[in-house]
């Protein structure tokens, strides 16, 4: 049985991360890209006689790490977020050494910052995108304060201090954060911009996807069906005498019905099988790679969980209509059949399966009207 739904939405829906799947599609792209550029850094540095402190003593540590990461996430892909606090660790050590270098040794001497604390802001913007929000702010404020810190003291420490250099580190340090505050504004509206996305594809009383999110899954499928020729089935489920079930018991009655019926729909399905509250009392389950005989036996698996015994002490049937992927199909034809094959099975007797096949073979007077 589902849960009840909680007048909170924010209390109760799960929001998927938008970036979750790009994140850890790159992450293996990420790592040993960032070991080549520390090892180029490294090279180019010693080739021109440049090589200072930090980037001796941390650059190939650094390489190594990222290397060693890479490998213990090819074995260990549910560790991303843990090998990315790592990594993020490792730039951020070198970042906040470099700006004390930069601070004690360097500012007096120039007008503007090395390239090294160029990208001092950088590791916010990959904390942001890498990390979940709160563990992002947490690294970035540790972070900007270390490295505030070490700053600070590399200015104390300086051989002279005047005003350019210090010009430079104030502007250093309030660019950094209204870098931070823009960088998490935008982390707390993408977080609003999900949980907006969620609640408005999933049904508020069954927590399935709704009408809208089953259409974008349907046009998706579609496309993968006629660029590979791969089958799919729709299956269209209407609870029958739905209507007299809320007359007789009540509309809470009638709510828990529909809870449990998806709740039992969804224990028959596969994971790659996606279902919805298509509208009213109607389901809409998609099952990839599935032909006409398949979806069939799906269909008939799902007429028997729902009838094996009474919900909140009320019979409840279905009446199923099912229908293939055809070579050219629309979306709106693909519908259109099942919803056919559906009125058909209600029009027969309801609490069966009828087939898009079986369509042509059953003919309907056209006065014929239905109850749910």
């Amino acid at each position: 049985m589902l849960p009840q739904h909680s007048p909170d939405p924010y209390s109760t829906i799960e929001v998927a991360d938008p970036l979750e799947t790009l994140r850890i599609r790159i992450s293996l792209w990420l790592l040993p890209l960032g070991a080549l550029a520390a090892l180029a850094a490294w090279g180019l540095s010693v080739a021109a006689d440049k090589l200072s402190p930090p980037d001796k003593y941390l650059l190939l540590p650094i390489a190594s790490g990222f290397l060693a990461l890479e490998v213990y996430l090819w074995r260990n892909p549910q560790s991303i977020r843990w090998v990315w606090q790592v990594a993020l660790s490792l730039i951020a050590v070198y970042e906040i050494v470099s700006l004390y270098y930069e601070a004690a040794y360097k500012l007096h001497q120039r007008d503007g910052i090395t390239p090294a604390a160029l990208w001092f802001p950088m590791v916010f913007l990959m904390a942001f995108n890498l990390l979940n929000r709160r563990q992002a702010l947490r690294f970035s404020l540790t972070y900007l304060g270390l490295g505030l810190l070490a700053g600070g003291i590399g200015l104390l420490a300086s051989p002279s201090l005047n005003a350019t250099s210090i010009n430079t580190a104030v502007q250093f340090t309030l660019s950094n954060i209204a870098y931070l505050a823009l960088l998490y504004m935008f982390a707390f509206l993408r977080r609003h911009y999900a949980q907006m996305h969620q609640m408005a594809h999933t049904d508020a009383l069954t927590n399935l996807i709704n009408r809208r999110g089953m259409q974008q899954k349907l046009e998706g499928e579609l496309e993968r069906a006629r660029r590979y020729n791969r089958p799919f089935a729709l299956v269209l489920a209407d609870i029958d005498h739905f209507k007299k079930v809320n007359d007789t018991y009540g509309h809470s009655v009638g709510d828990q019905v529909l809870r449990e019926v998806a709740g039992r729909l969804a224990q028959h399905l596969r994971d790659s099988d996606s279902l919805a509250r298509w509208g009213g009392e109607e389901f809409l389950i998609l099952a990839p790679e599935t032909d006409l005989h398949q979806a069939h036996l799906l269909a008939r698996r799902l007429l028997e969980a729902i009838g094996e015994s009474p919900i909140s002490g009320v019979p409840v049937t279905l009446s199923l209509g099912v229908a293939c992927y055809r070579q050219g199909d629309t979306v709106a034809a693909l519908l259109s059949r099942a919803d056919e094959a559906m009125y058909r099975a209600k029009a027969g007797g309801r609490n069966q399966v009828v087939l898009e096949e079986q369509l042509e073979d059953v003919i309907i007077p056209a006065h014929t009207t239905l109850n749910s």
